[in-house]
C-alpha cells in the first residue's frame, strides 16, 4: 500500500448487502491512470451484469485508524442494482493497467437479497459474514492481529467493513489448499500448514482458509444451485438488523466457519425456531459475541481482553460484552442456540491437531432421518475421506451408556438434542522434539478452563486440552435445528463426497417442504 511505483488496484463498498433498486458505492484507490470493474453473480457459468469502463481513482494510502474507521477512500463509481436481480452473492473485480501492459486485479463482493423474500425461495442462506469481518487482514489488522493499535493491544477489537477484503477472501484458483489436511498426516511426519505455505509463497491473506466466500459460503452455495435448491441470501448484518426477514423462510442456513455472533442474531433465530422455523447449520466454532455499530459498518470484540478493555465492564448492560457465550459475565451458552459449541470442540484436522483422525464423523444412530438412504451402519464413518471433521469443530460435554453418546446438559444443551454422531478435538500442540518441527498455535486450553470448569488449574487445562466435535438435532417450540458442528463440512459437498451430499440433502428436503 506505501509503494506507488507498483501496479495496485483495491476496491470496497459502502455496505455488506443491497436490495435490487438499491444503489452500490464504489470506493477504490489504484496507481493507475484508470482501472474497470466488472459485476457479476458467482455461479457456475456466470457473466457479467455490468462493467464500468474508464474510472478514475487516485491511489490513497492508508489512514492510521483505517481498521476501526476505515479507509476513507474516494467514491469512484456507483451502480444501482436490477430490480429483477436475483438474490445471490456477486463478485466485483477492479481491473487495472499500466502503460507497459501489465494487469492487477482485486475482488470484492456484495450480497444482493431478494426483492420478495421466499416468494421464490424456500430457504434462506445466511453467509457468516461476522466472521469473515473478524480474520480480514487487509493492512495488516483483524481480530488476530494487529499492525498499529492503540494501547498496544495485540490484536484490532474494532473493524470497519469500509476496507477491501484480504486477498483469497473472496476468490481463490483451483487446488488452493483448505486449512485443514486433504490426507492424515503420515505417522513420524511432521505437522504441516499447507494453506499457511500457500498463502505465504503467492501472496495471500495468512487467513485465506480461515474464513471468507471463496473457501467456505461458495461451495454450499455452488452445490445447493446445482442440486436445484432455489435459496436467497443475505448477511449476518441483515439478521441482525432485520430479524423478521427469517420468517418468509421455511428454512434458515448457516455454513463455513461461522464463529462469531450479536446477541440479537442469536434472539432472531431462536424466536424463529421457536415459531416453526428450521435452522439447519453445517458449520463449525460458535464462540464469540459481538457487537456491531453504526448499523453494521463497525463490528466490535475484545474477545480474551474483554474483562480489562470492553467499555461495557461494570455497566448496566455488561452482559452484552464481547467475550465467550459461556463467560459467566454474558451467561449465554452457545449451545442453548444451535446445540452445539466451541468451547467444548475446537480443533482437529490439522497442524498437530488430531492430525491423524478418521477425518470425519463417526455415526452412533444410523436410524436418524438425517441418515435415511445411506445404507450407513453404527460405527461407519460420515465425510472421512473429504476430511469434513475439521478444522474448527463444535461439541458438548458428553457421557457413553451402553456404547452411545448422550448429553451431560451441562452446558446449557437443549433437553430434546440427540447426538447423532461424533469425533475427537486436541485444544494443545504438543511438541515431540521430531526435526523439522515448527508448532504453529500456542496453548489454548487457558481460553477453555474458566468457562468449562470454572477454574484455571494444571488439572482443569488437562481437560480442556481434548474435546468433542458432533453431529447433533432437537426440536424447540414448533422448530428444529440440525448441526453438523464441522467448519470443512463444505469440503464433502465440493468434492461430491457422496456421504456428506445424503445427510445435506436429507436436511435441506425435511426443512424446506
Amino acid at each position: 500500500m506505501d509503494a506507488p511505483e507498483l501496479l495496485q488496484v483495491f476496491c470496497y463498498t459502502d455496505l455488506l448487502s443491497y436490495r435490487p433498486g438499491d444503489e452500490v458505492v464504489i470506493h477504490a484507490s489504484t496507481t493507475a491512470v484508470e482501472l474497470s470493474i466488472e459485476i457479476r453473480r458467482d455461479e457456475i457459468g456466470s457473466k457479467p451484469v455490468k462493467v464500468i469502463n474508464q474510472v478514475k481513482a487516485p491511489f490513497s494510502l492508508l489512514p492510521a485508524d483505517f481498521a476501526a474507521n476505515g479507509c476513507g477512500w474516494p467514491v469512484v463509481a456507483r451502480w444501482s442494482v436490477p430490480r429483477d436481480a436475483a438474490s445471490g452473492f456477486y463478485l466485483m473485480v477492479a481491473r487495472a493497467k499500466d502503460r507497459k501492459g501489465n494487469v492487477r486485479e482485486y475482488e470484492h463482493g456484495i450480497t444482493v437479497l431478494s426483492a420478495e423474500p421466499g416468494v421464490r425461495a424456500p430457504i434462506l442462506l445466511i453467509l457468516a459474514t461476522s466472521t469473515w469481518i473478524a480474520y480480514n487482514d487487509f493492512g495488516g489488522s483483524c481480530h488476530y492481529l494487529a499492525d498499529k493499535e492503540p494501547d498496544g493491544l495485540p490484536f484490532a477489537p474494532r473493524l470497519s467493513i469500509h476496507r477491501p477484503w484480504a486477498r483469497g477472501f473472496m476468490s481463490l484458483p483451483a487446488g488452493a489448499p483448505r486449512k485443514g489436511y486433504a490426507a492424515p498426516l503420515e505417522v513420524g511426519a511432521v505437522p504441516r500448514y499447507p494453506a499457511g505455505e500457500f498463502a505465504a509463497l503467492r501472496g495471500y491473506s495468512r487467513y485465506y482458509a480461515n474464513a471468507g466466500w471463496a473457501n467456505y459460503d461458495r461451495h454450499f452455495a455452488i452445490w445447493a444451485e446445482q442440486n436445484g435448491y432455489k435459496m436467497d441470501y443475505a448477511t449476518q448484518a441483515d439478521l441482525h438488523n432485520d430479524p423478521g426477514l427469517l420468517g418468509s423462510y421455511r428454512c434458515v442456513v448457516i455454513v463455513g466457519h461461522d464463529e462469531y455472533w450479536t446477541w440479537e442474531m442469536r434472539e432472531a433465530i431462536d424466536q424463529y425456531v421457536q415459531r416453526g422455523g428450521r435452522a439447519a447449520r453445517f458449520g463449525g466454532n460458535f464462540y464469540w459475541q459481538i457487537r456491531l455499530e453504526e448499523g453494521g459498518v463497525r463490528q466490535v470484540c475484545y474477545k480474551t481482553l474483554a474483562k480489562t478493555h470492553d467499555p461495557l465492564m461494570g455497566t448496566f448492560n455488561e452482559q452484552r460484552v464481547t467475550a465467550e457465550w459461556e463467560d459467566p459475565l454474558v451467561n449465554w451458552p452457545g449451545a442453548a442456540t444451535f446445540g452445539l459449541n466451541a468451547t467444548w470442540g475446537m480443533y482437529a484436522n490439522h497442524g498437530a491437531f488430531a492430525a491423524r483422525g478418521s477425518g470425519g464423523f463417526t455415526i452412533y444412530r444410523p436410524d436418524h432421518w438425517a441418515f435415511a438412504g445411506g445404507n450407513f451402519y453404527y460405527g461407519d464413518v460420515l465425510g472421512g475421506s473429504a476430511r469434513i471433521f475439521g478444522y474448527e469443530v463444535d461439541g458438548l460435554d458428553y457421557e457413553i451408556r451402553d456404547g452411545l453418546p448422550y448429553p451431560t446438559f451441562r452446558d446449557g444443551a437443549p433437553e430434546t438434542l440427540e447426538i447423532l454422531a461424533m469425533g475427537l478435538t486436541n485444544n494443545r500442540e504438543v511438541a515431540h522434539g521430531v526435526t523439522g518441527e515448527s508448532l504453529y498455535y500456542p496453548d489454548e486450553t487457558d481460553t477453555f478452563t474458566l468457562p468449562r470448569y470454572g477454574a484455571d488449574t494444571p488439572e482443569n487445562r488437562d481437560r480442556a486440552s481434548r474435546g468433542s466435535g458432533m453431529i447433533a438435532y432437537f426440536t424447540r417450540g414448533a422448530g428444529e435445528v440440525f448441526n453438523a458442528g464441522a467448519s470443512d463440512w463444505v469440503a464433502g459437498l465440493a468434492t461430491r463426497e457422496l456421504g456428506t451430499e445424503i445427510v445435506t440433502k436429507n436436511v435441506l428436503d425435511r426443512f424446506s417442504r
